[in-house]
């Protein structure tokens, strides 16, 4: 599938050794840093999907701790040179990596394998129950043109 403008997928660093290993995910002087608002864990059991979210100002970044997920995202920007392409990327331990998801990509995901899917979250705008920046769409929504 084509690249999506704005959207980075960055190989994570995992430094193996006798005791186990360390997966750095992000750094405040790492070139894709986008600020930091929020960082969370969810856990999502094996078939489930969580689909559809898109945000106006939030960028997310997404990168898989535990299990394995498809991670899909949508291109819904008229202005995008990249406009109604779809981008699907398996996130999991055995290819460590960071998805940066800019403002206005529809995204979601599927715990894929046998075993629940860990995944952090690093959002550079911290969540605002009062005025959320989180439009939804169903999993099965005729508007993205992907079906689970």
């Amino acid at each position: 599938m084509p690249a999506i403008e704005g959207v980075q997928i960055i190989p994570l660093n995992k430094v193996v050794n006798q005791r186990g290993h360390l997966l750095e995910v992000q750094r405040a002087d790492d070139p894709h840093y986008p600020g930091f608002g929020q960082a969370y864990v969810t856990c999502t059991l094996p078939g489930i999907i969580k689909a559809w979210y898109r945000h106006q100002a939030q960028t997310d970044q997404v990168a898989a701790i535990k299990g394995e997920v498809a991670l899909v995202l949508y291109d819904s920007r008229e202005a995008s040179p990249t406009f109604r392409h779809l981008l699907e990327v398996t996130l999991g331990e055995q290819a460590p990596r960071l998805v940066r998801i800019p403002p206005g990509i529809w995204h979601g995901f599927k715990a894929v394998g046998d075993e629940p899917a860990y995944l952090l979250h690093l959002n550079s705008v911290a969540f605002n129950f009062a005025e959320t920046d989180e439009e939804r769409l169903p999993a099965d929504s005729p508007a993205i043109p992907y079906r689970w």
